[in-house]
Formats: structure tokens, sequence, C-alpha cells
């Protein structure tokens, strides 16, 4: 299984390109894929908001999920997609957290530090029905998404660079008195390993920053961070 963090491809910067090749080299794997979150630098899953990157990111969802597990976790970047596109993947949610049912319980994090009340307080008044059916009426589509862009931007700049350890010691107490034994979670850009009790928790290295994936093992819970090039190493599919 490879999972994929804060990619933020975005056309301007170039990052599409890279992006969209890496997704041709999955193809070739056997690899179930979980999208963490973050994945585009901005997506409003409304028609006028979207762009061409993320219906070509829709449409190769919908083929490679009749072949292999597609998961998608919305990131503070993601707005409205698990309601709107949830078809497109095996699953898709708009929640905090997705359990597998086996142990192993997967989150984007931007809701793991509490104390980031700025942007709490920014999400639940964003990410509601009554601002999505106002997107879908109101005129200046492009200047609500630079409106967006900059909240996001400013919004929990002081809790961005750092990890929120107690926080985090906390969300794995929680998952691990739930049944959970492994937390996957991303949001902090940077890679990190937290262990508690019988519970382990990684902080996903940001794809954005790094070029990097992680696979996870399944049947061993071997975790591995490796650049996405060396995804060709990996069994082709079938």
């Amino acid at each position: 299984m490879i999972l994929i963090a804060d990619a933020h491809v975005n056309i301007a910067a170039g990052t599409d390109r890279p992006f969209f090749r890496m997704l041709s080299v999955l193809e070739e794997t056997a690899e179930d894929i979980i999208f963490m979150g973050d994945i585009f630098d901005l997506w409003i899953a409304l028609p006028r908001f979207e762009q061409t990157i993320h219906a070509r990111f829709i449409a190769w969802c919908r083929r490679q999920k009749a072949r292999r597990e597609i998961g998608y976790i919305e990131g503070n970047h993601e707005f409205f997609l698990a309601q709107e596109k949830g078809d497109a993947f095996t699953w898709a949610t708009d929640r905090a957290c997705r359990s597998d049912g086996r142990g192993t319980l997967f989150c984007h994090g931007d809701r793991i530090n509490r104390q980031d009340r700025n942007y709490l307080r920014f999400r639940k008044l964003t990410k509601n029905s009554t601002v999505k059916q106002l997107l879908r009426i109101l005129p200046a589509g492009p200047f609500w998404t630079e409106q967006i862009k900059k909240r996001l931007k400013h919004t929990n700049a002081a809790f961005r660079n750092r990890l929120p350890r107690e926080e985090i010691l906390h969300l794995l107490s929680t998952a691990q008195a739930a049944g959970a034994v492994r937390v996957f979670c991303g949001h902090f850009h940077q890679e990190a390993f937290f262990r508690q009790g019988g519970a382990v928790l990684h902080v996903l290295p940001d794809w954005c920053g790094t070029w990097k994936v992680t696979r996870l093992d399944p049947a061993t819970g071997e975790v591995r961070h490796l650049h996405w090039q060396e995804l060709r190493r990996l069994s082709p599919a079938p």
C-alpha cells in the first residue's frame, strides 16, 4: 500500500508534471493507494472552481479503482471533495480519520492540534453546507479562490512548522484505546515517528518538499519512506 501526503500539486510551480509521472509509474504496480490529503495546493470540488489537473486526476482514479483500492482523506486544502467526487474513489472521507478495521488508522492531521484554534475556527466557518451553496452561486469565483488560499497560508502560521507532541500522543492513546496499533498522518510536512505502549504513529513526509511516498506492507507492518522514482522497483501488477 502506498500513502501519499501533502503533494500540493500546482501548475504554476510545475509540480503537476512529476506528480502525473508518478501516477503513471504506480499504474505498473500492484499497490493499493491512499491519498492522505492536500494533494493539490487548493481543490474546491465544485464545477466553477476546478482546474484541468483536478479533472485529469479524477479520471485516473476512476480508471484505477477498478484494479486496486483508491482511498482519499480530505486535508485542509480540499473542500467538499468527498461529497462531490466520492464515487471516483473506492472510498473518500471528510472525517478526521479513517480506520481500515484491521488496526490501522489513517488521518490527514489538520485536526490533531486542538490548540490551533484559529485554523479550527476557519475550518468550521468554511467547510459547511452554507458556504458550499454560496460558492455555487456567487460570482467572481477566482477572487474567492485566492481569498481561501491566502487564509490557508496565514491562519495557522504559528503552528505549521512544529509537531504538537502532546496532541499527537493524545491521538495515539485514543486510537490505541479504540483498537488501533498503527496510525499514519500527514499535514506537518516533516517525517517523525512516535511509539506509546504497543502502538506506533508515523508522521509522513510531504511529497512537495521531499518527493517521498510511504509504503506500508499490511501483512508485516513494515513501513518505508521512499523517493517516488523508487516505485519502479516494486513488484509489477499481474
